[in-house]
């Protein structure tokens, strides 16, 4: 499987409407992206900056390194 590319993660942060999604390392190791507001791609696409929830840190991720992302399903429930 090709690893992810900074237009690729653009776009799962642009999506209107957002959805969820987590980012995996080689080694399993993953980082949640809940909102939009939670993450930032740097201008050149080289990191992934993402923020947890839970704490005031960041994680510095190089785009490169991903190896790939799961978006979360739509709820086509409603509620």
């Amino acid at each position: 499987k090709q690893p992810m590319h900074a237009d690729e993660i653009r776009q799962l942060l642009h999506a209107t409407p957002f959805r969820p999604f987590t980012v995996f390392l080689p080694n399993e190791k993953a980082f949640a992206v809940p909102h939009q507001d939670f993450a930032i791609l740097t201008p050149k696409g080289r990191t992934l900056i993402v923020a947890h929830s839970e704490k005031e840190a960041v994680d510095l991720l190089d785009v490169a390194l991903i190896a790939r992302v799961e978006v979360q399903e739509m709820d086509v429930s409603g509620s």
